[in-house]
């Protein structure tokens, strides 16, 4: 047989990592010419990003003052009656009381630079204004003249119902207009794009060329020298131009109708990315060949083998013990984990076995001692009531009662093993409830309803026997006679059988204090407390584990009520655990 050369895995990775990396170096190394291509898309990013803070920032501005206007021509009274002819004390006091509120709007939104009122009917102008271009008093003057001659201009043509913001020149200087109508009154808003412009620069670092455009492209204002229509722009959402012969990355925004153009200097490389971006794509084409021929080697080498651990694991811890890799490994790494793994799997299904036969041993050792515990305690109360009837002299029913009483005997000393069937656990339950009942005025009576089925269900000796002498002892009322009812169904379910025990009785039934602490958790033996019970309790979680379940109630009609769930195929896996521990 050949003998298989161990190798080094960190030699395989090493290998590995240099036949990727010899590729990617050389694209690595390519890739700095390309470098420039992605400074012009940071540069570009930056640039829109700031753009659209200024964007964004003036039609918040636009929007505030126009959501103004229009509310104050909806709700001013003063303003309504201006939309009439009214005397002109009255028109210059409503007047005046609409624009003491324009100072707030102009302090709240810098790039306005006016806000305006005119009423055709009292031929009423009021205004007032922020920052104006030169910022002197003759320039307010001449700006404030020009601006009541447009609108009342533009007023006297017609009604002026201009729905959007739209550009304007007054003055000499361009505008970006907002007029809302109420009947025959107006309220103007206007922003100085060119004063604007100024601001921007400033406020946001622009140090390129900024320009306002309408929706069709046209300049309003800006000295970019090019038109949006004549810049490349490209799939990352910014463009290329010349201007004066500078080169010039350039982004665009808008705010509502105003569209922002910006045109930030930089110094390309003329077109000589070409021929360095073909050889890029070349070297990434023997780097996308290389990857599948390394991942087949490494897929080999690694992966292979990790599968064949990675099924080995999953099948012990489905229970199968006995599986082992099965792969001859060529890397010794590989190698020296599975000698090892086999070999902790092994001592690991010793302690297994040993562990599960300590607990066998300790289980049986527990059932004898409870064993123990119940005898007594039935033996104690039979011979009660044998006492008390020989004290009465009725011999008769003494009669009755040793006879009874000898079965029942018979029956909690003989019996040897853990568990007896349902059906014999019923007769004696049946022969106990007739023995507690001679020498009675009102004797117990018993009802059993059996499943045929369940006939040989394994249940504890003298289980089912506490819960009917619990109802013996706490469920009889004075004159009435006490009515014991126990029935065993089994239930279909789809990963297996349940069998449903119950015992019921007309007596009083449980407190609700007693209820709660029942069916909160297993019965507890304190000051000798429920320690029928616990023991019944403790003997069947012995028995069925996790496939037990118990519920105490009272019924319908009153009476106290012990439902048992058993589930039947507890049995069969602990049938093939003990299989497992006799093949170890």
């Amino acid at each position: 047989m050949k003998q298989i050369r161990n190798i080094s895995l960190k030699r395989r990775v090493m290998a590995i990592f240099a036949a990727l990396a010899l590729p990617a170096v050389l694209a690595l190394s390519l890739n700095t010419a390309t470098a420039m291509e992605e400074v012009k898309s940071k540069l570009a990013k930056a640039g829109e990003a700031s753009l659209r803070l200024f964007a964004v920032s003036l039609e918040t501005q636009m929007n505030a003052a126009e959501t103004y206007m229009v509310d104050l021509a909806l709700h001013s009274e003063n303003l309504r009656r201006l939309g009439g002819e009214t005397g002109r004390t009255q028109a210059y006091l409503d007047g005046y009381e609409v624009s003491q509120s324009f100072s707030a709007i102009l302090t709240a939104n810098k790039a306005l630079m006016g806000v305006m009122l005119y009423s055709v009917p009292n031929d009423l102008f009021m205004a007032q204004y922020g920052t104006v271009a030169g910022g002197g008093p003759e320039q307010r003057t001449q700006a404030m003249q020009a601006m009541q001659e447009e609108l009342t201009e533009l007023a006297s043509v017609g009604p002026l119902d201009a729905k959007e913001w739209f550009a304007k020149e007054v003055g000499g200087r361009t505008y970006w207009l907002r007029v809302v109508r109420y009947h025959s009154v107006y309220l103007a808003s206007a922003i100085d794009l060119g004063l604007l412009l100024d601001k921007a620069a400033g406020q946001y670092d622009f140090d390129g060329l900024l320009a306002f455009l309408d929706e069709e492209g046209n300049t309003l204002i800006g000295g970019v020298g090019v038109t949006a229509g004549q810049i490349a722009w490209n799939q990352e959402g910014y463009g290329t131009a010349n201007s004066d012969g500078r080169s010039y990355l350039s982004v665009k925004s808008a705010a509502d109708r105003l569209s922002l153009l910006y045109l930030m200097p930089f110094q390309g490389v003329q077109g000589a990315m070409r021929p360095l971006e073909l050889v890029l794509v070349l070297c990434t084409a023997l780097m996308l060949v290389a990857i599948p021929v390394m991942w087949v080697y490494v897929r080999r080498t690694v992966f292979q083998p990790l599968d064949s651990l990675v099924d080995t694991m999953e099948k012990i811890g489905r229970g199968e013990l006995t599986a082992r890799p099965s792969a001859a490994y060529k890397n010794r790494e590989f190698k020296q984990v599975n000698d090892t793994f086999n070999g902790m799997i092994n001592q690991i299904t010793d302690l297994k076995i040993d562990s599960y036969e300590r607990q066998l041993a300790a289980e049986r050792s527990e059932m004898t001692a409870l064993k123990m515990q119940i005898r007594p305690h039935f033996v104690l109360n039979c011979l009660k009531n044998v006492y008390a009837l020989a004290e009465t002299g009725r011999t008769g029913e003494i009669q009755k009662l040793i006879l009874l009483l000898s079965r029942h005997l018979r029956y909690i000393l003989s019996y040897s093993e853990d568990t007896v069937p349902l059906e014999r656990e019923l007769e004696l339950c049946q022969n106990y409830i007739e023995l507690s009942g001679v020498g009675q005025t009102h004797p117990a009576c018993c009802s059993i309803e059996l499943d045929e089925r369940l006939g040989e269900l394994p249940v504890p000796p003298v289980s089912l026997l506490t819960l009917v002498e619990n109802s013996l002892k706490h469920g009889v009322w004075e004159g009435r006679a006490l009515h014991i009812v126990i029935t065993a169904r089994q239930l279909e379910m789809e990963d297996g059988a349940l069998a449903n025990i119950t015992v019921a009785d007309n007596g009083p039934g449980f407190t609700p204090s007693q209820l709660e602490e029942l069916n909160r958790a297993a019965p507890r033996e304190e000051s000798g407390r429920h320690v029928g019970l616990a023991n019944v309790l403790r003997r069947l979680k012995l028995l069925y584990g996790s496939g037990l379940a118990v519920a105490f109630a009272n019924g319908r009609d009153g009476g106290a009520r012990v439902e048992l769930f058993l589930l039947q195929e507890k049995k069969e896996k602990e049938s093939s655990e003990h299989e497992i521990a006799d093949r170890g």
